[in-house]
């Protein structure tokens, strides 16, 4: 006789088994989700610490071209008072007026290193960043920023006219010598040996180019002013970023 075996038992799980599977699963998705979490908590770290190294240099760099414009901003204010000096002589010596007007035409120009500012931008703004310090320095830098913007502007638009009117004024031929002789550095043109006279017969324009220059450079003492404040207000920002992320500079 012969006997039939199943090729298998049917079981059926208990609840407690089902339970457990739950359980189970939930403790695995929960652990991924958090690790994941974590990891996109320290790649925002990463950037956070990032960004603001970039804004520590970003602001070092600002500093001290900041002392660079303010230096060429005050020789200019002072380069005005000579030029009224020599406008007051009886017999005003042509190679310095030249040399005065050709030079204060000119502007030096302040321009801010923008890398770890523009990066925090793109980022979402200031959300990453947890020091109220560092948000509120960030905030009033670039308050302050955009106020020297404005102004230097202002005063671009004066020696524009000022240097328009000047082309009316100098001779082209003494121009022309004094450029062929220009350098890069804060006085860029240097005394004509040999002047030639004034090409405006008439006085009313060669006064509109002075008052112009006088208006514009005038805008330097308020530059100053504004470009001191934002000296200050970056070294106060810089130490609080050295503070509070400095050791962990070195790590990136």
């Amino acid at each position: 006789m012969e006997v039939h075996h199943p090729h298998h038992l049917s079981h059926k799980k208990k609840w407690q088994e089902y339970l457990l599977e739950c359980i189970m699963l939930f403790v695995a998705v929960s652990l991924g989700f958090f690790a994941e979490n974590m990891r996109e908590r320290q790649i925002e770290k990463h950037r956070e610490i990032s960004y603001l190294r970039n804004v520590h240099e970003d602001l070092l760099i600002d500093m001290k071209n900041i002392k660079t414009v303010v230096q060429a901003n005050t020789m200019r204010l002072s380069m005005v008072d000579s030029l009224q000096a020599a406008l007051n002589n009886a017999n005003p010596s042509l190679p310095d007026l030249y040399y005065y007007i050709r030079n204060l035409v000119l502007r030096a120009t302040f321009e801010s290193s923008h890398i770890g500012f523009d990066q925090i931008k793109s980022a979402g703004g200031l959300r990453m960043i947890r020091s109220a310090e560092i948000i509120s320095g960030i905030q009033e830098y670039e308050r302050i920023l955009n106020s020297v913007m404005k102004l230097e502007d202002t005063r671009e638009r004066s020696l524009e006219q000022a240097r328009f009117k000047m082309a009316r004024v100098i001779d082209a031929t003494t121009n022309y010598e004094m450029t062929l002789q220009q350098n890069l550095s804060a006085i860029r043109f240097q005394r004509p040996t040999h002047a030639g006279p004034f090409a405006a017969p008439e006085r009313a324009t060669f006064h509109e180019m002075l008052n112009l220059i006088i208006i514009g450079t005038n805008t330097n003492r308020y530059l100053n002013q504004s470009m001191t404040n934002l000296h200050t207000i970056a070294e106060k920002l810089d130490r609080a970023i050295l503070q509070e992320y400095g050791e962990q500079f070195q790590d990136l």
